[in-house]
């Protein structure tokens, strides 16, 4: 499934791109609820079914382009089976070169999706449901990928 941009989100993402405004880290979190990600979702949407796994905190996601941090903008076929766009080449950034990870403590939870917000404003860039939820016991490890395209 594709990670769907709220409403906030596009405004912030234009605000950056248009308004001059300085790029914000993002902050990637896991949420634990049957949420399907709709456009008039805010922060508070995820907020309030935030991950609770021992050893679970939001990951930063520096906004800027590195080896560490998000990889040099290419075009190629966009992802998905099936892809997303119908386009023969989509922009494509993967952040880091592995995945982002955690690994529960003691206590476990079921996660159903991610959301990224902003580390400033707090507002919600972006979310995305699993295809099935992922329950999680003590030793296991979650781990997402990261990936930006644009078409």
């Amino acid at each position: 499934m594709s990670f769907l941009v709220s409403r906030e989100g596009d405004a912030r993402l234009l605000t950056e791109l248009l308004g001059g405004a300085a790029p914000e880290d993002w902050q990637l979190g896991l949420y634990n609820s049957a949420v399907t990600p709709s456009e008039t979702d805010t922060a508070a949407t995820y907020a309030a079914h935030e991950a609770a796994f021992a050893g679970y905190a939001r990951k930063t996601l520096t906004r800027s382009v590195s080896d560490s941090t998000w990889n040099a903008p290419v075009l190629q076929a966009p992802s998905g089976s099936p892809p997303w766009s119908s386009r023969g080449q989509v922009a494509h950034s993967q952040y880091g070169s592995a995945p982002t990870s955690w690994t529960v403590g003691a206590t476990g939870d079921t996660v159903y999706g991610y959301f990224i917000v902003g580390a400033v404003s707090g507002a919600l860039i972006l979310a995305e449901q699993f295809a099935d939820p992922r329950t999680l016991h003590s030793g296991d490890t979650l781990s997402i990928t990261p990936v930006f395209e644009v078409a």
